[in-house]
């Protein structure tokens, strides 16, 4: 049987001569394809034979491409290639896109800025002593040039609680505020002590001291927070809110009985006649005592948080004055009611720090501001009962606050409008409640000011203390 193999293997040495395959009897092979021919070797300088063609010696380019040269560049046998130049990544491309369009908002950020105008006002620190007297006036009746006041009126309370000792048999009678309106007259109304002031159910209530009800301004009424006390004991007073309260001592006169009248919006209370819990009378007298130390602090916090930049008051001269309420029972004890009725006067702070420069000799023209008037105290010389909405108030001022002159934004705004940079000085210096000024004109290639007023940010610094 014929074999299916090769016979013969080319030995390692030499140039044996090919010697052909065995026929195969049962088929005949299919005739190999045509490859394309090999180039021939290059044979070798000095001639001899074409070296040997194996996977041995098959030369391997190298996956590098090679440089490209410059049109007209040589190159010397021998010299190192240099370096393929790096290509510029996808990310590199977005990363400098990204850094111009930043470079580009910032410029326009500078570019496009306000034109800015800092400014320092003047100021002058004040200090008072006892020798600074004023006279305040009700605003009613304030002349042009003096000082004036409005008086606010509040009611206060605060209560403790005392331990029982005992039982005893009391008859008190109910209590609560009130404010009364007058719609009648430009005119205060004067009601007497002891005025009756009843509920449309007929229950009488009196006021306990004399009541002064401010005039109206315009159609808006003049009102006044009061206290009243019931008629008679027992808790058939203990009401709740009244919407009207009408006047019976006025009916004499219409117009007036149907203008001033009284409403509630809180319930009365403290009625009571029987017995209940009673406690020693020096507790109960210490108890009062450091309820109205506690009041009078309310009174301090009422004055201080009425201050504002339109308004100034002063806690000392307030007009206080202090009502026992009846007790209530408590469990084990007895609880001490005392109410205070607070009438505060307020100035105006533009009115006051205006006099005030005034007293000191400096010029204000344009305003003025007194800085740190809180911090005043304030000393009464005129007695608590003159002060009122008809009487004038006598009063000395000491400790130091600071006069700081009011520069109008909006008025050197529209005085800057439009005009250049070397004007700015003279422009400032014209304005006489400036002490120093600066200015950054924008886009900074400019040397003239914005010709719309609203394109201009005036800025003002607070002055340092002198």
């Amino acid at each position: 049987m014929a074999k299916d193999y090769f016979q013969d293997i080319t030995p390692p040495s030499g140039s044996p001569e090919a010697r052909p395959l065995q026929a195969i009897p049962q088929q005949e092979l299919p005739s190999p394809p045509t490859l394309p021919k090999e180039p021939e070797p290059p044979m070798p300088p000095g001639g001899g034979e074409a070296p040997e063609r194996s996977i041995r010696n098959i030369q391997v380019s190298s996956s590098r491409p090679k440089p490209r040269m410059a049109p007209g560049e040589v190159r010397e046998p021998g010299a190192p290639v240099p370096p393929p130049r790096p290509r510029l990544g996808r990310y590199s491309l977005w990363g400098g896109a990204a850094l111009a369009i930043l470079a580009l908002g910032a410029m326009a950020l500078v570019a496009f800025r306000p034109t800015t105008v800092t400014v320092i006002p003047r100021s002058q620190n004040v200090r008072f002593d006892e020798t600074a007297r004023f006279v305040a006036y009700p605003a009613a009746l304030a002349a042009t040039g003096t000082l004036a006041f409005t008086l606010e009126t509040s009611v206060v309370e605060d209560s403790q609680v005392v331990p029982a000792s005992g039982v005893e048999r009391v008859e008190e009678k109910a209590s609560g505020a009130i404010t009364v309106y007058n719609e009648y007259s430009a005119q205060s109304v004067r009601l007497i002590k002891n005025t009756r002031f009843e509920t449309p159910e007929g229950l009488i209530f009196r006021a306990p001291a004399e009541i002064i009800v401010p005039g109206k301004k315009g159609a808006t009424p003049g009102e006044i927070t009061v206290t009243v006390f019931a008629d008679a004991p027992g808790e058939a007073y203990n009401i709740g809110p009244v919407t009207r309260w009408g006047i019976p001592g006025l009916k004499s006169t219409p117009g007036m009985f149907s203008s001033v009248y009284a409403r509630s919006g809180s319930a009365m209370s403290g009625g009571f006649a029987g017995e209940r819990p009673a406690a020693e009378k020096s507790a109960v007298e210490a108890a009062r005592a450091e309820i109205r130390a506690r009041l009078q602090e309310k009174v301090r916090e009422t004055a201080r948080a009425r201050n504002s930049e339109t308004a100034l008051a002063f806690s000392d001269l307030a007009r206080v004055t202090f009502e026992s309420l009846p007790q209530t029972a408590e469990a084990g004890g007895a609880r001490i009611r005392e109410q205070a009725r607070v009438e505060l006067p307020i100035f105006d702070a533009d009115n006051f720090a205006s006099l005030v420069a005034q007293s000191v000799s400096a010029e204000a023209e344009g305003g003025v501001i007194l800085k740190g008037a809180e911090a005043l105290s304030a000393t009464r010389e005129t007695p608590a009962e003159s002060v009122s909405a008809d009487s004038p108030i006598q009063f000395t001022i000491e400790g130091t606050a600071q006069l700081v002159w009011k520069v109008d934004a909006l008025e050197l705004a529209g005085a800057l409008a439009g005009r250049d940079e070397a004007a700015f000085k003279a422009i400032v210096e014209h304005i006489p409640g400036i002490k120093e000024a600066r200015v950054r004109i924008e886009p900074f290639w400019k040397n003239s000011f914005p010709a719309d007023p609203s394109d201009i940010k005036v800025k003002i610094e607070e002055p340092s203390a002198s």
